[in-house]
């Protein structure tokens, strides 16, 4: 019981709260040594496992932007470097732990993170860029296209600022390193681990529980053989014998591509509209076009992202250790015996229980809490609110700033008010209830057919 509570107090004072909400990467060194302090009651081999007693100079993080440098280079494989390893730098507390897999496409990663840290930034910035084109189109500075029923509507803002988004959300971290913010700190284990000096190496694999520990939050970039390999439920097993559930961030590596992939797609059917309008004098020709390629594009993904859903929830259901894979089968013994240590620590099983109770209580308290916390995580619906309403800005808000052409063109400017604030009516809210509709719909129906699509990909 004394062990227990002396791990609490660690984990109490290492939390973001006992820092007073300072920057990622930096707390007081008064508060960090008063924590170590505060391990007298814990056995040496925990000790080890979860503080940085005695090893501080091995507390290292990096910062978001060098690790998404050059399209995520980083992650093109698992070896490192010195010249890797110096990316990052010693820290008294990381802003991210990052877990995924090393198999999972570098691509995908990179893409995974700019969509995660870089979304709201996107948001940000391209806002002044778009009002600056409607302005420009409202001045009569930008190509428009005679529309035969009405004015004539530009189409700047349509073709350019989705693009302008992507590019934004993928480089715009890239692009705030130019001035000097290169983001929160990160631990990545093949940048803030020594990958040549084998001392300094098997130290840093150890502490993985420690740099837990010393970190605000965990993301996990989830592909299916998240919970195959063994080393990242290494990492689930620290974070869960310490922290809490909330404290995780779980984003599928494939979410944020199937985004910027409807993004684009909506771009192409704005372009199609555009084009139809000027060769063939009549945008209604092309509507059936479209929501074709947007209806069939819809419903494969949203049926898609249900089957996976429930395939994580049959995975986690049936969770074993026994059955994670290890890329080198002479590390799992000391795997194994870690988890067990983490589990009698944090009260899981009693601190005489042997290594097999201890796992078995670790299989139990993955099929216990994360089925219900990874619905959680990842919804209902494939997207968030703001995610949907990139989509219908993508779409109406771009549309309601190339009709502020028709000022230039004569038009009563309280014709072109109703119009846009209709638009932006619709983008807030009936484009919100649409998504919700068709993404729903899928899997009411999948369940209607008993999940045969499901079982078959399981």
């Amino acid at each position: 019981a004394q062990a227990i509570l002396a791990q609490a107090v660690i984990l109490i004072r290492l939390r973001p709260s006992a820092v007073g909400g300072r920057r990622p990467g930096h707390c007081d060194e008064g508060v960090a040594m008063e924590a170590t302090r505060s391990i007298d009651g814990i056995s040496s081999d925990v000790t080890d496992l979860v503080t940085f007693e005695g090893c501080t100079e091995l507390r290292r993080a990096v910062p978001l932007a060098r690790i998404l440098r050059s399209r995520g280079r980083v992650f093109a494989d698992s070896s490192g470097s010195a010249a890797t390893y110096s990316l990052s730098e010693p820290v008294l507390r990381i802003g991210v732990f990052l877990s995924h897999n090393w198999v999972v496409s570098r691509m995908l990663k990179f893409i995974a993170l700019s969509y995660h840290f870089s979304f709201g930034l996107a948001s940000i910035l391209v806002l002044p860029f778009a009002l600056l084109l409607g302005v420009a189109t409202a001045l009569g500075l930008l190509p428009v296209v005679d529309d035969p029923v009405g004015y004539p509507v530009g189409i700047s803002c349509r073709m350019v600022c989705p693009l302008c988004f992507l590019v934004l959300m993928l480089f715009g971290r890239n692009i705030l390193a130019w001035f000097g913010y290169e983001g929160p700190s990160v631990f990545l284990d093949k940048v803030c681990i020594h990958q040549e000096d084998m001392a300094l190496k098997e130290q840093g694999i150890k502490k993985l529980g420690a740099f837990l520990a010393a970190s605000d939050s965990m993301l996990v970039l989830y592909s299916d053989i998240y919970f195959v390999k063994l080393w990242t439920v290494y990492e689930l097993a620290s974070f869960l014998s310490q922290r809490e559930i909330s404290e995780m961030t779980v984003v599928p590596v494939r979410h944020a591509l199937v985004f910027c992939v409807v993004l684009i797609c909506l771009t192409i059917t704005q372009v199609l509209q555009i084009l139809a309008n000027r060769f063939l004098g009549n945008t209604e020709l092309a509507l059936p076009v479209v929501a074709l390629i947007m209806g069939n594009a819809a419903t494969f993904i949203v049926r898609r992202w249900h089957r996976e859903r429930a395939a994580i929830d049959v995975r986690l259901t049936n969770f074993q250790l026994h059955d994670c894979s290890c890329f080198c089968e002479s590390d799992r013994p000391a795997v194994y015996s870690n988890i067990a240590k983490l589990m009698r620590s944090c009260g899981a099983v009693s601190s005489s229980a042997v290594q097999e109770q201890a796992l078995d209580a670790f299989n139990d308290l993955v099929r216990r809490t994360m089925p219900q916390a990874f619905r959680t995580f990842l919804g209902r619906v494939p997207f968030q609110f703001k995610h949907y309403l990139a989509f219908a800005a993508a779409r109406n808000g771009t549309l309601m700033m190339d009709e502020w052409a028709q000022l230039a063109h004569g038009r009563d400017p309280r014709a072109v008010l109703a119009d846009s604030v209709g638009l932006l009516f619709q983008t807030l809210t009936v484009w919100w209830l649409v998504a919700v509709a068709i993404t729903t719909l899928p899997a009411f129906h999948l369940q209607l057919t008993g999940w045969r699509a499901f079982h078959d990909a399981v």
